[in-house]
């Protein structure tokens, strides 16, 4: 369409032209040989010219097209032709017979009216179906004569000829060029304005614009809306009326950067500047750049700005979020850990300081008792209690959970006993009860304290921890200092730990088997207990080894080994003695149980019914779908499941009904002070009455005397197990003592 209209802007010309050198070739050339050929060119090109010109009157009269059909190029096309054909018929007809000066007019008219066909470069096919017809009538013209001269002549005209077409061609390359930049640079600002209304319409950002006496000249809505103001009352106004503050600012304020700037004539960038702005306090990020006329003549500043006191708030609250917990609003983690940088660094100077760590007391009873609402309540009501402790000297911080510390300094860290005055003292406050919601509670605080410099500074937050679990370990609901032995024994434990790793494949494991006993005094089997035996320390007791190897995850293949060698030992003694084994929770949750005791049965050949497996209450806190599933398929193996440790934690009759085991094992603590402890019999007797009526076996274990011995079976006790029968045995013992089957009185006290 653009190219069209170029075309039909400059054809007019050259129809006017054209018609004006037919009127004078028919002046000059009428006579009685011509007169025909005259008047029929005369009458063609007349109404020819006419349409030709309304058309073009047509078209810049009306709004110009979004598009032009192809139909009307190929008309405008054939209207080329047409000419062509008729301006070409002159030097067809005229040239031959004319005389020298005839011929000169003629020559000079056809090479005016080719190089007219430039007109319509923007479009090709237009301007050489126009200028190629006039070409070829030509050189028909120049061959008719037959002379060698027009021979020349002709030879010279498709030179000429060809710069024709050449320079169309060329034409109509760079003004569609021009064109399509042209539409393109059109498009682009007109892009760019509609995002300019956009931005001012829509956006929170305005555009700013001075003269070169620094006064606004472009006021956007915006921009009058965030100044509180008219456009009219900003038009016109000094810069400086507006982003100056009314009174002088003090050195360093971000409106002397901003002067400053602009006095040397120097870019700006996202400077923010506090402002009052109808007695309110705001804050504006500006941008800024300095105009020049011809790059020379200072002109003015044209810059972007925004409102940004929102989003300062925002930051501001994030950075306070980001160092405080949003429950009880103390300082969380990082910023106490800031806070214990500084500390650190004042021990140059010769201070000290102390940190005190604490953890709520059956906070845990409390959230799972009244829900986790109670629970932040709490947290929020202990936080307000420590709040009276702080000062100066005294920060306060919430880590995590019912985690929180304390960070003396200065005369609250003067000397030991202020701190201890500190730490009771916070005890005693937290010692009091709660009301939550209406609900009375009652918590603890044990507190685990280090004293930088003599605990050191680097790991003081660590000794305050282990002085915190001593603390805990020692009845809670109290405060204890670090000693350097609490170190130690955490080594201890973690070289132990270390060591426990690979003990399996040194073989450094042995199984021990303890007899259980009838009423009878008959050995009905045998309970498999694991022992280490240390290269170094000799013997490990258990209980140091097995929580050990529970936290640290050796349980699992432990357990694998346990069970098989127990089956394998098992499978070698007479028909009828059954072995014990125990299995950790653990075990439960991190392998797959039914298939290792399947396995474990069918390697030693040991038949399931002589397998027993002992597990405790503690499984049932975590009575998942699968932990129910396992002890389904241990179940229907055929082994037979033994609940050990009863009545000593989480005790449920509701699991005793979902799931039929076998027998239930008293635990020793009820058994170490009978017959005398009269609560310990009236328990005893209520599980063995409650076993019994649900018709399983019931096992005392720890019966280390006869008169313990004698008061069970009193009171019903199927099976006995402890010291007064035998000490737990090698596997060879056990071996003898299983084929010997019973204890005689004699043989028990002698084991």
């Amino acid at each position: 369409m653009e190219q069209l209209d170029v075309a039909l802007r400059l054809i007019p010309f050259t129809v006017l032209v054209s018609l004006s050198v037919v009127q004078v070739i028919v002046y000059l050339f009428w006579n009685s040989a011509n007169s025909t050929y005259l008047a029929a060119l005369e009458a063609a090109i007349l109404p020819l010219t006419i349409v030709v010109l309304q058309q073009c009157w047509l078209w810049r009269s009306r709004p110009k097209p979004r598009e032009v059909t192809v139909s009307f190029i190929r008309r405008a096309v054939l209207v080329a032709y047409a000419y062509g054909c008729l301006l070409a018929s002159i030097p067809i007809m005229l040239f031959a017979g004319a005389n020298p000066d005839g011929r000169l007019l003629i020559a000079a008219s056809c090479a005016g009216l080719i190089a007219t066909g430039m007109s319509a470069a923007v479009l090709p096919r237009v301007a050489i179906s126009f200028s190629s017809l006039i070409i070829a009538g030509s050189f028909f013209g120049l061959a008719t004569t037959g002379e060698r001269f027009y021979t020349y002549v002709a030879i010279l005209l498709a030179f000429y000829a060809a710069f024709i077409c050449f320079t169309i061609l060329h034409f109509s390359r760079l003004l569609k060029m021009r064109v399509i930049a042209q539409i393109d640079l059109e498009r682009q600002q007109e892009f760019t304005n509609l995002l300019l209304n956009e931005f001012e319409e829509n956006a929170s950002d305005w555009l700013w614009e001075t003269n070169a006496e620094l006064r606004l000249q472009h006021v956007s809505p915006r921009l009058a809306e965030v100044a509180r103001s008219s456009e009219r009352q900003l038009h016109g106004l000094p810069l400086e009326q507006l982003l100056l503050p009314a009174v002088a600012p003090p050195a360093g304020h971000p409106s002397t950067v901003l002067w400053n700037c602009i006095a040397e004539r120097r870019t700006f960038r996202n400077l923010i500047l506090p402002l009052n702005i109808a007695g309110e306090q705001r804050t504006w990020e500006l941008s800024g750049k300095p105009t020049f006329t011809n790059g020379v003549s200072f002109s003015g500043y044209r810059g972007v700005g925004s409102d940004v006191t929102e989003k300062r708030r925002s930051e501001e609250r994030l950075s306070y979020l980001a160092l405080h917990d949003p429950l009880t609003d103390l300082p969380n983690r990082v910023q106490f850990q800031q806070l214990l940088e500084a500390a650190r660094e004042q021990l140059e100077a010769g201070e000290r300081f102390a940190v005190l760590a604490l953890d709520l007391d059956e906070f845990k009873s409390v959230n799972d008792t009244f829900g986790h609402a109670a629970g932040d309540g709490l947290l929020r009501a202990v936080a307000e209690r420590l709040r009276r402790f702080a000062s100066p000297d005294v920060q306060l911080a919430r880590l995590a959970g019912d985690e929180f510390a304390v960070l003396a300094i200065g005369s609250a860290a003067r000397d030991r006993h202020a701190i201890a005055l500190l730490a009771s003292d916070i005890v005693a406050a937290i010692a009091s009860p709660f009301t939550i919601s209406g609900i009375r509670v009652s918590v603890g605080v044990s507190i685990g304290i280090a004293i930088a410099p003599q605990d050191g500074c680097v790991e003081i937050m660590r000794r305050a921890d282990l002085a915190l679990y001593r603390t805990k370990g020692e009845g809670r609901n109290g405060y204890r200092f670090y000693e350097a032995e609490m170190d130690e024994r955490i080594e201890a434990r973690r070289a132990l730990s270390t060591e426990l790793r690979g003990a399996l494949e040194r073989n450094e494991f042995l199984l021990y088997f303890q007899p259980i006993v009838t009423r009878e005094g008959r050995i009905r089997g045998f309970e498999a207990l694991v022992r280490w035996m240390h290269p170094k320390r000799g013997f490990v007791s258990p209980a140091e080894f097995i929580p050990l190897a529970e936290e640290t995850g050796v349980i699992i293949p432990l357990g694998e080994w346990i069970l098989q060698q127990a089956c394998a030992t098992a499978a070698g003694w007479p028909n009828g003695i059954s072995v014990a084994v125990n299995l950790s929770p653990i075990q439960f949750r991190h392998s797959d149980l039914p298939l290792l005791v399947s396995s474990a049965l069918q390697e030693s050949g040991l038949a399931a019914s002589r397998l027993e497996l002992e597990v405790t209450e503690s499984v049932f806190l975590e009575a998942t779908p699968a932990i129910k599933t396992a002890l389904a398929k241990l179940r229907d193996l055929g082994v037979r499941l033994s609940l050990d440790d009863f009545g000593t934690g989480y005790s449920s009759l509701s699991y005793l009904r979902r799931l039929a085991f076998d027998k239930i094992k008293i635990d020793q603590c009820f058994v170490r002070d009978l017959p005398h402890e009269q609560s310990g019999a009236a328990i005893v007797r209520a599980i063995i009455d409650l076993a019994t009526s649900l018709k399983m076996t019931v096992v005392a274990e720890g019966v280390d005397t006869e008169a313990q011995r004698r008061f069970l079976l009193s009171l019903g006790c199927h099976e006995l197990q402890g010291y007064l029968f035998s000490r737990p045995v090698p596997a060879e013992e056990a071996h003898a003592l299983a084929n010997q089957k019973g204890l005689r009185r004699e043989t028990i006290h002698a084991a």
